[in-house]
């Protein structure tokens, strides 16, 4: 029986290695294909769909551009920075869609066209403002475009017609709301046009001055248009075709909105100026002193220069000029210059945007602040005194709003 016993305990081991073989199996690791299944990494792609990178965008190296107005929109669809194919793009404003797409030929990405589309009257300020203050749509797609809080903005608009001069204290005041540094060139009217866009000026300016929210840069419609200059090329630079080399300049250099917005904060400065010399040669010029001179021939503004108290300067050097024109040596030139023209409190030179190029010529830019424009604001409110008391009387504005806007300029 216990040979039996045996004989029978041997088969059994051979059972018991077959049962073992579900160690061989079992194989989890191979069906346990839930996690290839399961893929963790691959759906861990909220790190690239998340796009709040996008939204916020990487840090630009220039100042994002917005153009409102027919008039300085079509000067821009004329220069490079319309062409733009990189973030930030020159973001192009007026009345109608379609109507800045028939200005461009079609040229424009469509995202760098926003109409307002507005079916009401827009011959003034006080017919824009509130129907951009209600409208979110339009907010919500300025706040949907790549503007770097470091960098700023820029904008650019005529002060005659209602969009421009309704549209630029609104929108300097949501850039406020965003913590965007601001700076605006707003082009006067020629005193050749008559006093109701006279009125859109005045009253734009002041609701923007009222704020102190941006840096605020005046240019004369009619200075503009008879320029003459030269630029980096030796070619003539005439007539309002220089706004274009002047945002070029300003995009060129990307801490532009950020030190002109210190500045403005730093001496409680909101209003400037431009005197520029272009493409001047410094061998046939002889010296910085002798390029300024020529600065004082081509005024943006008619202003009082002694009464100015602050200068902020742009350069554009050649690379080969950088030992023999330091920053230093041009900011102590610059200061001499001014110390027999008026009393500053400060002159700041920014670090000069050098190209490489063989000729030697200078483009200099001097944005003077702080200037007594009682006299220039004074003699504006006269001039649209009858049409303010038309709007008064017909009830669409406010005598209080009037000089709130009046006493923001001096000219109360």
């Amino acid at each position: 029986m216990a040979k039996e016993d045996k004989s029978k305990r041997k088969p059994r081991r051979s059972p018991d290695e077959k049962a073992e073989e579900p160690i061989e199996k079992e194989e989890p690791i191979e069906k346990e294909e839930p996690i290839e299944k399961e893929e963790p990494i691959e759906k861990e792609e909220p790190i690239e769909k998340e796009e709040p990178i996008e939204t916020l965008k990487p840090t630009f190296h220039e100042p994002a551009i917005i153009c409102i107005g027919e008039y300085p929109i079509k000067i821009l669809l004329k220069g490079s920075l319309a062409e733009k194919k990189d973030e930030p793009r020159p973001i192009f404003i007026d009345k109608f869609s379609a109507d800045i797409a028939e200005w461009s030929q079609s040229s424009l990405d469509p995202d760098s066209i926003l109409g307002l589309d507005l079916n009401g009257d827009t011959h003034f300020w006080f017919q824009v403002l509130p129907a951009i203050a209600n409208d979110s749509a339009l907010i919500a797609r300025l706040k949907d475009k790549p503007i770097d809080n470091l960098r700023g903005t820029v904008i650019v608009s005529s002060l005659w017609d209602g969009v421009g001069s309704g549209l630029l204290p609104a929108l300097i005041s949501q850039f406020k709301e965003w913590n965007k540094n601001t700076v605006a060139f707003g082009v006067l009217p020629s005193k050749m046009q008559v006093s109701d866009v006279h009125f859109n000026a005045f009253s734009s300016i002041g609701m923007c001055v009222s704020k102190g929210f941006a840096s605020l840069l005046l240019l004369d419609r009619d200075q503009l248009e008879n320029y003459v200059g030269v630029d980096r090329k030796g070619s003539v630079l005439k007539g309002n075709i220089f706004l274009n080399y002047l945002l070029e300049m300003v995009a060129a250099k990307e801490t532009f909105v950020q030190e002109l917005s210190e500045l403005s904060r730093a001496f409680d400065v909101r209003m400037y100026t431009v005197l520029s010399a272009t493409g001047a040669s410094f061998s046939m010029y002889g010296s910085i002193k002798n390029i300024l001179n020529s600065a004082l021939s081509r005024p943006l503004l008619k202003i009082d220069l002694a009464s100015a108290s602050v200068v902020y300067v742009l350069l554009r050097l050649p690379l080969q000029l950088k030992e023999k024109l330091s920053r230093g040596k041009i900011e102590l030139e610059i200061a001499k210059w001014f110390k027999e023209k008026a009393s500053l409190q400060t002159v700041f030179v920014s670090e000069p945007v050098y190209v490489e190029e063989s000729n030697d010529r200078i483009d200099l830019v001097i944005f003077v602040g702080g200037f007594d424009a009682t006299e220039m604001f004074t003699a504006m409110e006269k001039k649209v005194k009858a049409i303010k008391n038309f709007l008064v009387k017909k009830g669409s504005i406010k005598e209080d709003e009037w000089r709130a806007i009046a006493k923001s300029l001096g000219a109360e």
